[in-house]
């Protein structure tokens, strides 16, 4: 596939996630969308609680938080770049801060107030969409996944790390509807608004590279 062509690609991918995140918080916060998720799925979520998968979900919770974050972005970055995949590394970090930055500046926007203050099992105090545990850790525990995914030979362990990737970004964020801090909606929106950026981050990085290459060749004249 030329440069254009995955160039094309990526944008196209951007332009559809991007709608599609559009019209899900158009839906969700203006017109009542996925009430029936909203409301009786978290429901019943709550109801089936016990001392054990609340131990469980407030760790996963604290996994996929910003500090521990930062702290595994960090470290992969140096590890990356103690490799030599100095441009990795750089996109980590890179992608990371960006969204870490991304979530408040969306729910500024938005202001959808929290599911009832009774249900919280943690203390939070921002507004609720998107979910910035899940966009976080979509963002960063996407960005490794990829990369690791990228650097195994093998079917065997790619498929591995998948699992492995997705089934984390899946915990950080059920453990947020599970906690009473999330409604269903916002923990589907930020692994959309996530994965939007994910797909910006290797578009870039990949122009980036490209035009690096590009600009690094010397033409022989003679």
């Amino acid at each position: 596939m030329t440069r254009s062509r995955q160039a094309a690609g990526a944008a196209v991918a951007v332009i559809v996630l991007g709608l599609a995140a559009i019209v899900l918080t158009q839906a969700v916060v203006h017109h009542g969308a996925l009430a029936t998720l909203d409301g009786p799925f978290r429901d019943w979520v709550i109801d089936h609680r016990n001392w054990f998968l609340t131990e469980v979900m407030v760790a996963a919770s604290r996994f996929g938080s910003v500090p521990s974050l930062i702290v595994i972005a960090l470290a992969a970055a140096a590890w990356l770049a103690l490799r030599g995949r100095k441009d990795a590394a750089l996109l980590v970090i890179g992608g990371s801060a960006g969204a870490f930055a991304l979530g408040p500046v969306l729910k500024a926007i938005v202001e959808r107030p929290r599911p009832a203050l009774s249900d919280h099992v943690v203390f939070v105090d921002s507004w609720s969409y998107p979910s910035g545990h899940s966009l976080n850790s979509m963002a960063v525990l996407g960005l490794l996944t990829v990369l690791a995914v990228r650097a195994r030979p093998g079917r065997v362990r790619r498929t591995l790390i998948i699992v492995l990737g997705v089934f984390l970004v899946a915990v950080v964020g059920f453990s947020r509807v599970y906690l009473g801090v999330h409604w269903p909606s916002d923990v589907l929106a930020g692994w959309l608004i996530g994965v939007l950026w994910l797909t910006i981050c290797f578009a870039i990085a990949h122009l980036t590279r490209g035009n690096t290459r590009t600009s690094g060749t010397v033409r022989d004249s003679s």
